[in-house]
């Protein structure tokens, strides 16, 4: 991640150098960035994921 993305994802807690980024209809879900499948999991139902 770099720019932005890297600013609000550490905003939202998650460090590193990737994250998952979720939306739903435009807004973030939950707090936007997971640093897991299994902390996004958490948070969101997986099957009614959709890639854009």
């Amino acid at each position: 991640m770099s720019g932005a993305h890297r600013v609000l994802a550490e905003f939202a807690g998650v460090r590193g150098q990737s994250a998952f980024l979720v939306t739903r209809n435009g807004v973030l879900a939950g707090r936007g960035y997971y640093s897991s499948v299994e902390e996004l999991a958490e948070v969101v139902n997986l099957a009614e994921l959709r890639t854009r």
